[in-house]
């Protein structure tokens, strides 16, 4: 180990707070700290849940160069950074209670579910917070509130008000000049509402997505379900409280996950094969055009330029898709006719077959391109 590395881990245990516990950075609100809390939850590990305030989000970029959150300190003194990294570093770290699927199909239905959450469903979700006057004046009070809360420094707990009504508003602005564009709030919404309506067909007749115990498929589409969907005021909110039963009880036992079974089996049913279908239809052309628009502005970058880390950015998911299509790649002879099978009814197929000219990886705490093809 170098005299730098070890500089760089005496800073990192220096900034444990909680030697004997996990440290998570999230927030209730938050679209992606539902899948790292439920994670932790079900793993049964010791964690500590600090609300992502001023103070804590000044934490999150101390620790990780970013106010993006969530993160997880380890006791170790390890930082985990972006929901889908730290769902397989603590999968690696605690074996027990896995919630990757050993079987192959399956862990690629689980990363198919867990991209479209992330990445495509995301869209519905933010357009009911934003687009309507109304759902945006709810969240920037939201914001404001969840940002100053339990500072107790006069000031700090001002700022940390001022800096949510300003994201708040700059967010709304964003959605108010898509106005006049291609962008269809409504095509977002339905398909949002057709989404959630499978998902209640699916698991009135399956405890959850894939079987008799939970998986990486529900980790990630909790974090479309929960924060935004589930709590927050609006009319997609409205239907899934009134029209989507079963949903909302799959949601409530995976916001309690510590209290469910790790015995039962894992297995794809026909009805999951239909929510896989809705994705096709709503998301797969998205999906691909994701993929083409990065590839058109990122082939001529240059090696080590980092892309910035967040689920609306195009680069982003673009790599996403190409974590999907790594996996893909490596499947056995023997799964890759179901595997296609798959991947097309989910509208996919494509950005697995399709040959970027850049390649992203994680180095650190930053995505960056590491090669040009």
């Amino acid at each position: 180990m170098s005299d730098q590395d070890k500089a760089n881990q005496a800073q990192q245990h220096q900034l444990v707070i909680y030697p004997d516990e996990y440290e998570l950075i999230g927030s209730k609100n938050s679209y992606f700290s539902a899948k790292v809390r439920a994670c932790l939850l079900y793993k049964r590990l010791p964690y500590v849940e600090v609300t992502a305030n001023i103070e804590s989000i000044m934490r999150a970029k101390q620790l990780t160069g970013s106010h993006i959150y969530p993160v997880v300190m380890c006791p170790d003194g390890a930082v985990l950074r972006d929901g889908c990294d730290i769902v397989e570093a603590l999968e690696k770290r605690h074996p027990a209670r896995p919630v990757i699927p050993a079987d192959p199909l399956l862990h690629l239905v689980s990363l198919i579910t867990e991209l479209i959450a992330d990445c495509f469903i995301l869209e519905g979700a933010m357009t009911t917070r934003w687009c309507h006057d109304r759902n945006a004046e709810w969240a920037k009070r939201l914001f404001s509130q969840v940002s100053s809360e339990r500072v107790k420094d006069t000031q700090l707990r001002q700022r940390g008000i001022d800096n949510g009504v300003r994201i708040g508003t700059s967010i709304r602005k964003r959605f108010a000049e898509l106005a006049g564009t291609d962008y269809d709030p409504q095509l977002h919404i339905e398909a949002t509402r057709d989404i959630l309506s499978r998902l209640d067909t699916h698991l009135t007749a399956t405890p959850f997505l894939l079987g008799d115990r939970p998986s990486l498929a529900d980790l990630g589409m909790l974090n479309a379900m929960y924060g935004h969907l589930y709590r927050d005021p609006g009319e997609l909110s409205d239907y899934m409280h009134w029209e989507c039963i079963s949903l909302s009880l799959w949601t409530e036992h995976m916001l309690a996950a510590a209290g469910e079974s790790d015995r039962g089996d894992l297995y794809l049913t026909p009805s999951m094969e239909h929510v896989l279908a809705g994705f096709g239809q709503w998301y797969g052309e998205r999906a691909l055009n994701q993929v083409k628009q990065a590839d058109q502005s990122l082939r001529d970058r240059p090696p080590g330029e980092i892309i910035g880390i967040g689920s609306a950015v195009p680069p982003y998911t673009a790599w996403r898709c190409q974590r999907l299509r790594d996996f893909y790649l490596q499947l056995g002879t023997e799964h890759l006719a179901e595997a296609e099978r798959l991947l097309e009814l989910s509208g996919l197929l494509e950005i697995c077959h399709f040959q970027a000219g850049w390649r992203g990886e994680k180095q650190e705490q930053e995505l960056v391109i590491v090669a040009n093809r």
